[in-house]
């Protein structure tokens, strides 16, 4: 189901997307495609929380799709 692409392929980028109190947002990007496949539906107030939420989301992503 991979599709010819390896788990190296994908990566969590965080980004400052929304006004303060919670800017933050982690979005999954696959090599190859400018738009995220995924992205957090909640913003965070703290970088660090969207990077430890959009890792374990990867993690997620990746045993559906059984890499």
């Amino acid at each position: 189901m991979s599709g010819g692409f390896e788990r190296a392929d994908f990566s969590v980028v965080v980004k400052n997307r929304a006004r303060m109190p919670r800017p933050w947002r982690w979005e999954i990007y696959r090599a190859g495609r400018q738009s995220p496949v995924e992205h957090s539906r909640e913003y965070f107030d703290l970088r660090s929380a969207a990077i430890a939420e959009g890792r374990a989301a990867l993690v997620r992503l990746l045993e559906k799709l059984k890499f």
